[in-house]
C-alpha cells in the first residue's frame, strides 16, 4: 500500500508535514497537528485498513507515534526509520536501520545484519511477492544490495534513491533522481529530465493506475508537478512532502 494514500481510495494524496508547528495537511482530506521539531514523518498502513496513518518517529526517544493507533518505543538516536510490510500481511511494520552496526530490526518480524556505515536503507518489493525485502544503497560506489535477491550498481553519491513500481508489473524498480541535472533514471525502463536542484523527488500513484508517477515538490512555490498527470500548489518553504 502506498504510504501516501490517506483515505484508502487507491490513489496517492498530496500531503505535507510542517515540522515548525507539527501540522499534517492532506489536500482535500484533513489538517491535523501531530509531532514536532525534529520528528521524522513515517506514515504507513499500520492497522491494515487500506489507508495511510499519520505517524512520526522521534529518534532521540525511539518513539513511534501512530495517530489513533499506537505509541511504541523501538529504536534509538541515530537509527533510520524504515517502515514497510516485511512479512506480506498487509500491515506496515515498524522498522529501523542502524547503520553503525548494519542492524535491521523489524518489530515482531526479524532482526538481520545487512549494510554498514554510510549505507542508506532501500526496502521494497523487488520480487513482486507482496513482501518488502531488506536492501541498502551505498553512495560511494552506487551499489544497490538487495538481501537474497541481487547486487546492482546504479547511481552515485549525490543521487536520491527512489525505488518503486514505475511500469505496473508489481515489482519495485531500482531508480534514482540526480538533482544537479534533474535526471530520473529508472533501471531497464527510462531516463527522463523532470525537476531540478532543490526539488523533492517523489514516487507515488496520483492517477490510480497502479504505477508510480515521476513527481517533484518545489518548496519555494509550493508546487507539486506530476509528470503527465497534473500540477498543483500546496505547501510552502520548510514543508516536508509526506507522499512516499
Amino acid at each position: 500500500m502506498d504510504s501516501g494514500d490517506y483515505n484508502g481510495d487507491g490513489t496517492s494524496d498530496i500531503a505535507i508535514f510542517r515540522s515548525s508547528s507539527g501540522l499534517w495537511a492532506v489536500r482535500g482530506i484533513t489538517r491535523v497537528y501531530f509531532g514536532r521539531g525534529f520528528d521524522q514523518p513515517a506514515s504507513g498502513d499500520y492497522d491494515g485498513d487500506g489507508g495511510a496513518d499519520i505517524a512520526i518517529f522521534r529518534q532521540n526517544l525511539g518513539l513511534w507515534a501512530i495517530r489513533g493507533v499506537s505509541r511504541i518505543y523501538y529504536g534509538t538516536a541515530g537509527d533510520r526509520s524504515s517502515p514497510a510490510d516485511y512479512n506480506g500481511d498487509g500491515f506496515t511494520d515498524i522498522a529501523i536501520f542502524r547503520a553503525g552496526i548494519g542492524l535491521w530490526a523489524v518489530r515482531g518480524v526479524t532482526r538481520a545484519y545487512y549494510g554498514t556505515v554510510g549505507d542508506s536503507p532501500v526496502p521494497g518489493d523487488y520480487e513482486g511477492t507482496g513482501t518488502a525485502a531488506i536492501g541498502i544503497f551505498r553512495p560511494l560506489t552506487g551499489l544497490w544490495s538487495l538481501r537474497n535477491i541481487s547486487r546492482i550498481y546504479f547511481g552515485s553519491a549525490l543521487d536520491w534513491t527512489l525505488p518503486a513500481d514505475y511500469d505496473g508489473n508489481g515489482l519495485f524498480d531500482v531508480a534514482i533522481f540526480r538533482p544537479s541535472a534533474g535526471l530520473w533514471a529508472i533501471r531497464g525502463l527510462t531516463r527522463a529530465y523532470f525537476g531540478c536542484c532543490l526539488d523533492y523527488p517523489l514516487r507515488a500513484d496520483f492517477d490510480g493506475d497502479r504505477t508510480s508517477d515521476i513527481t517533484i515538490f518545489r518548496q519555494s512555490y509550493g508546487l507539486w508537478a506530476v509528470r503527465g498527470v497534473t500540477r498543483a500548489y500546496f505547501g510552502t518553504t520548510g514543508d516536508t512532502p509526506v507522499t512516499r
